[in-house]
């Protein structure tokens, strides 16, 4: 790819980059399938090798397009071919979808007018999203100091950089009522989540589809957001929130006959702005991370509520005098005989005060070690795991408790226990 920089970026491209190679004119899907059966006879360590001979190939190849693309660009090529734009040429002809021909082309002309984004790019300092981000306030007085910034940075990074170099902008809050379409297949089927050891109670139970924060309904797709007036699919948002909706995969009125395709219904909401801090995402981060153990993905609505029902719980007057008369109803029950803390006892149940503990001493984050020493440190879906399991005498101090992500937690159930076997007990949830 260093020929590159010896061609000029604005002239003739080298004919010795050699392009990709073109699959036989005979060849068919299939003979994917028979690559991936190939694959089963390589060893762990040969497969991850080649992946990352792949993934070096793929990041050349895109330099290489990208490359191409200045050059089309140039020579006007996709104008003799009938399309208005480059963008257009990408999604209609390349079929890219809107958003990767949208990278690639803010990548290209940045690589046109500042040459040394190629470089960067090459050794994976940046990215496709990074430089497609700071192309448009990228210029001569401001280029180096910008790429220096923004070189193995997070998008999330890279966007509040980019904030700090555009006008401030003036919000308000408001709450806005729109109207969502969204379609629901014909069969519900329940959602199965079924984690091993959770690390709160709810944890893989299921949740009802229509409560806020619980698992979407397989195949359920938010069709438009639509404020009153603002083209509005053919249907009735009515008075409780809720109404049919005719569209291309709802179900005809006049039939009653069963069907699997899915349909459509209206919803009310509410749309919500409000500007907030940085300090306020890193607790809602914090929280939605909690959250995870229990709704799976929770949205921003789910974590919000919760945070309201938290708060109102203990603060509404008269949420406090429910509270007061179910203490009260308790007391007056027989007590049951507590448990010392980290005995095995009877019960798997591990006490709030040792979850807080293995929590705390992992951080908050999944505690996997990998094989090459890199630790998973996920922060979403965490749940409690016995190293020495509580079937096999296992007991539930905290120093034979930690905190893993549901994945790697199935991982070491499979490890001890055996896929097979982990497969019919997730059968059964």
């Amino acid at each position: 790819m260093s020929r590159v920089g010896s061609t000029g970026l604005t002239g003739s491209l080298d004919p010795s980059i050699s392009s990709s190679p073109t699959r036989p004119s005979g060849s068919s899907a299939s003979s994917g399938f028979s690559g991936l059966a190939a694959l089963s006879g390589l060893s762990d360590r040969e497969l991850l090798g080649r992946v990352k001979v792949l993934v070096s190939q793929e990041r050349a190849t895109t330099l290489e397009i990208l490359v191409h693309l200045i050059e089309v660009e140039r020579r006007k090529l996709h104008l003799r071919l009938g399309y208005p734009s480059l963008f257009e040429y990408c999604t209609r002809h390349l079929g890219y979808s809107s958003s990767a021909a949208g990278r690639r082309i803010h990548a290209a002309r940045c690589i046109r007018n500042y040459p040394e984004v190629y470089g960067l790019l090459e050794k994976n300092e940046v990215t496709l999203i990074t430089i497609s981000l700071v192309a448009s306030i990228m210029n001569e007085s401001n280029r180096k100091n910008l790429l220096a910034q923004v070189r193995n940075k997070s998008q999330r990074q890279v966007e509040l950089i980019v904030a700090g170099y555009r006008p401030p902008v003036a919000f308000r809050d408001r709450a806005k009522p729109v109207c969502v379409a969204i379609a629901e297949p014909a069969e519900n089927k329940p959602v199965n989540s079924g984690p091993l050891c959770p690390l709160t109670p709810s944890a893989g139970s299921e949740i009802s589809p229509n409560v806020a924060g619980g698992p979407p309904r397989p195949g359920t797709v938010k069709r438009a957001l639509l404020a009153p007036g603002e083209n509005a699919p053919p249907a009735q948002c009515d008075q409780s929130g809720v109404g049919d909706a005719l569209g291309p995969h709802s179900t005809s009125s006049g039939s009653n006959a069963p069907s699997d395709k899915p349909t459509s219904r209206i919803e009310r909401k509410l749309l919500i702005q409000f500007l907030a801090s940085e300090a306020f995402m890193k607790k809602f981060e914090k929280a939605r991370a909690l959250l995870s153990a229990k709704l799976g993905k929770p949205s921003y609505e789910a974590v919000l509520e919760t945070a309201l029902d938290e708060f109102l719980t203990h603060h509404d007057p008269e949420s406090r005098k429910q509270r007061r008369e179910a203490g009260r109803s308790e007391a007056n029950s027989k007590a049951m005989p507590k448990r010392p803390v980290g005995t095995r006892g009877e019960s798997r149940h591990i006490p709030a005060a040792t979850k807080d503990a293995v929590f705390k001493r992992d951080n908050g984050r999944c505690s996997y070690v990998g094989s090459t020493g890199k630790r998973c440190d996920a922060t979403h879906n965490l749940q409690i795991d016995h190293i020495v399991p509580y079937a096999r005498g296992g007991t539930n101090t905290v120093g034979n408790l930690r905190l893993l992500c549901s994945r790697h937690n199935k991982l070491e159930a499979e490890r001890v226990y055996g896929a097979t076997t982990i497969s019919r007990f997730s059968a059964r949830e």
